[in-house]
């Protein structure tokens, strides 16, 4: 859908981001930036990273680069000095890297700083037991550097909770924007599926093999499927580092798994009694629990990953295991198998690029408009 120009005053803007490609927070920051060129406002992005960009720049955006500068301050001097080649009215980022190199380019910039706006994807205070010292002192800065940010944008209300208690964001500079999580989703059709067990289940795994994602996970969950007499396979789509303790697992267990590796259109690839089972320890959003959604297939996830009660309806469009016990991950695939996800149009309009986009907007306007600026 096109956006129509905005009613208010055009504004110059400036995203931080590692990339334009290779992840979540990415993909948003892509479609958000489109948007908004097409309302009529004049965006650029920085990356931060080596990445080739050029693949995947927006069209209308301006493009920069600050990855040969070297270390954090080198990175911050370069954007602080990209704030007066743009001119930019607000700058956003995106993940707590960039966040922290755009607070950091506020600073340099000694009152020459646009309005900052930071995001955050991610529920940090989970993924801090056992993480590296260079990773605790990053969060440390962060818990420093968030609270003077002009806004801040989370992803989810369980992150608007984290960033509010544990960084001491204050609650009237908070606002949670829904992902524009249907944007790869809302020409498809829904998949043909009959509720129920019927003669077994595919359990598709649609995230990177890696440790926060627990992928395991679902070969226990199959095989937890199997003992109950439930033929169940697992389909992972993602690939990663645990490839070989997947097929370890699988082999060990009995369950056929089949890795499909990176699949752009995963949810293209589903089977008529698929289920999705996100196991991770914890999430801060999760797109493609919205997106399994889109075409009529349920989901399951982890209730204490927290973020992903932003992305399911319990008992609409899945279901939240109590634990992450295989019993209690099957027990929630068999419910999420019997859902019918009729009449949800309503919720997942919430995360619709317009819907996305307008309340983003939404929050410009009301930056912008602090202090006089506009």
């Amino acid at each position: 859908m096109t956006a129509p120009e905005t009613t208010g005053r055009p504004l110059s803007l400036l995203f931080v981001i590692p990339s334009l490609h290779g992840g979540g927070a990415e993909f948003v920051a892509r479609t958000w930036m489109a948007w908004l060129v097409e309302r009529g406002h004049t965006v650029s992005v920085v990356t931060t990273s080596g990445k080739d960009t050029g693949t995947y720049l927006p069209k209308g955006v301006h493009a920069y680069s600050v990855a040969k500068a070297k270390g954090h301050f080198g990175k911050a001097r370069a954007v602080s000095d990209l704030f007066r080649v743009t001119k930019a009215d607000v700058a956003v980022s995106l993940q707590a890297h960039a966040n922290l190199i755009l607070l950091t380019a506020g600073l340099l910039a000694r009152g020459g700083a646009p309005k900052i706006i930071v995001s955050e994807r991610n529920l940090v205070t989970l993924g801090l037991d056992g993480s590296s010292r260079s990773h605790r002192v990053k969060i440390w800065f962060a818990r420093k550097l968030y609270p003077r940010a002009d806004h801040v944008i989370a992803i989810s209300h369980p992150v608007a909770g984290e960033l509010v208690a544990g960084f001491g964001v204050k609650g009237e500079r908070m606002t949670v924007v829904a992902n524009p999580a249907t944007a790869k989703v809302a020409t498809r059709e829904r998949v043909s599926r009959e509720p129920g067990i019927g003669d077994g289940l595919q359990i598709v795994l649609p995230c990177r093999l890696v440790t926060q994602k627990r992928p395991t996970l679902a070969i226990d969950t199959a095989a937890e499927l199997a003992s109950r007499g439930i033929s169940a396979e697992v389909i992972s789509f993602g690939g990663g580092p645990l490839l070989d303790s997947m097929n370890a697992a699988a082999e060990k267990t009995g369950v056929t798994f089949v890795d499909k590796g990176w699949v752009e259109d995963w949810f293209s690839h589903f089977a008529p009694n698929a289920v999705v089972l996100l196991p991770s320890n914890r999430e801060g959003f999760g797109n493609v629990l919205v997106e399994a959604a889109a075409v009529g297939v349920p989901s399951v996830a982890v209730s204490g990953a927290l973020g992903v009660a932003d992305a399911i309806v319990p008992g609409i469009t899945g279901e939240l295991a109590l634990t992450d016990d295989p019993a209690d991950l099957a027990d929630a695939v068999v419910r999420a198998s019997a859902l019918e996800l009729g009449n949800i149009d309503s919720w997942l309009d919430r995360f619709s690029v317009d819907s996305s986009g307008r309340d983003l907007e939404r929050v410009l306007e009301l930056v912008t408009s602090r202090d006089g600026t506009a």
